[in-house]
């Protein structure tokens, strides 16, 4: 069965925040606590890198719906904006791809 745009996008994400998780914060400023990780929107041109706090990047990785992009990359026709920052947004994935988010979680 062909994948759903829907998937597409997720499977996008997700492959994005793998990679963040691959890279553990290794991009981290010990000073100040804040790391670079990779813009985890749907587009897989991006190559937006957001500074984030590593305890704030923990939190969200805890709920494998939510997703870290780049403010302006939010596709709103398939996740919510659920936090708001300068430096990034966070957005929770819709209900209809909620099993590949699951799936697919590296810390499931």
């Amino acid at each position: 069965m062909a994948e759903s745009r829907e998937e597409r996008i997720a499977r996008n994400e997700v492959g994005f925040r793998d990679l963040n998780e691959s890279l553990g914060g290794r991009v981290h400023d010990p000073s100040t606590n804040f790391a670079g990780f990779v813009c985890e929107c749907g587009d897989m041109e991006c190559a937006a890198i957001l500074r984030v706090d590593v305890q704030e990047y923990e939190r969200v990785r805890s709920d494998p719906h939510l997703f870290l992009i780049k403010p302006g990359h939010e596709i709103t026709d398939v996740e919510d904006i659920v936090e708001e920052s300068d430096a990034f947004l966070v957005v929770r994935k819709h209900a209809d791809v909620a099993d590949v988010v699951e799936e697919t979680d590296p810390r499931a």
